[in-house]
């Protein structure tokens, strides 16, 4: 059997086909005759490096900034559909007759209103038949507090179609008499109309006028509140506490150094000039004196209690000397010379003797 003569595996020649034997020899061709410069196996066809780049075909923008575009395209449009919303629901609101006040039952008065009732209703009446949504509620709040009762007031909207009012009302704490009428006044000097049907138990105060200002009002109104919470104050016998501002019927402020009232404790009311200090002290003075003093003197009209170590009793009592009347016509057109005065000399006294 005859042998196969096959060239090996490693032949160059085997790998290189006919192309690397010649004609003229069957030697073996020199080592590196036909062969490449890399002698190793070839790549393999998936890990070979493509000669030339497949193109890829990319947008206008960066992937990133796409995704950002979408995303705020897409807030933009919910934006959009939320105003649409809130438009029609705000149109909606301000033109259904559903938010219309009818009556007055619509409007809802809460809080102390004893005294400003009607005033309040009378203001709140000018809102019957208007949408409630268009009330503005500061304007109404502002209105109402105009009204001298109302301390302070507030307005609420109520679904659907009411409206509720809270206010609150000041407190008088005294009379002021103002020409031939005689209103009320709060600690701030505000002047308020005496309610019908109603009663009060205050001093009347004096020397105020309606046309002054408010800031000249309440500076005084705190000397008044200062001279009531002092009285009040005082003990009694036994040490409880004694309300002595109810003995008061009248506090004159006119002048604020010189506080001066009409308090009971005598046969008859009596003036008493207080100062600007120590109210209570200088009262209980007065309480603890009256009867002597009207022992010894009489009947007295009024007491200066402003000096520590003194008191001047019927200091008001003292009639003014009337001026003289005025001189005629005539006798003022002659102008009067004053007489000059005698110059007295004086004379030298005599030189004594000489002795001799």
């Amino acid at each position: 059997m005859a042998r196969n003569q096959e060239p090996p595996f490693d032949d160059p020649f085997y790998r290189r086909g006919k192309a690397g034997r010649t004609p003229f020899t069957d030697d073996a061709l020199p080592p590196n005759s036909g062969l490449e410069e890399d002698d190793g196996e070839e790549e393999q066809p998936q890990f070979r490096r493509a000669s030339k780049r497949v193109p890829v075909r990319r947008g206008a923008l960066a992937p990133k900034t796409a995704t950002r575009v979408r995303a705020v395209l897409s807030v933009v449009l919910v934006l959009a559909v939320l105003g649409g919303a809130v438009y029609e629901a705000r149109s909606f609101a301000l033109h259904s007759w559903r938010f219309r006040l009818r009556t007055d039952a619509d409007v809802e008065l809460a809080g102390d209103a004893s005294n400003s009732h009607a005033q309040v209703v009378e203001k709140m009446h000018e809102m019957i038949g208007r949408n409630i949504f268009q009330i503005s509620l500061d304007e109404r709040k502002h209105e109402l507090e105009k009204i001298p009762w109302i301390e302070s007031a507030s307005v609420v909207r109520i679904w659907p179609n009411r409206l509720k009012v809270i206010v609150h009302e000041r407190t008088p704490v005294a009379f002021v008499a103002l020409g031939g009428r005689v209103e009320l006044t709060d600690a701030n000097g505000v002047l308020m109309e005496l309610p019908p049907h109603r009663e009060y138990s205050f001093p009347v105060i004096l020397g105020m006028n309606e046309n002054e200002p408010l800031s000249t009002r309440a500076p005084r109104m705190k000397i008044f509140t200062r001279l009531m919470h002092e009285l009040d104050d005082g003990n009694g016998a036994g040490g409880v506490k004694v309300q002595y501002s109810r003995d008061l019927e009248e506090v004159d402020l006119s002048d604020p150094e010189d506080v001066k009232v009409l308090a009971k404790g005598g046969i008859e009311p009596i003036l008493l000039h207080l100062g600007n200090e120590h109210f209570l002290q200088r009262f209980m003075v007065f309480l603890s004196n009256v009867q002597k003093w009207e022992q010894d003197k009489g009947k007295l009209k009024s007491v200066d209690l402003r000096y520590d170590n003194e008191v001047i009793l019927n200091p008001d009592m003292q009639v003014a000397k009337p001026a003289p009347p005025p001189p005629p016509p005539a006798a003022q057109a002659k102008a009067v010379q004053p007489k000059k005065p005698a110059v007295v000399a004086k004379s030298k006294p005599k030189p004594g003797k000489k002795r001799k």
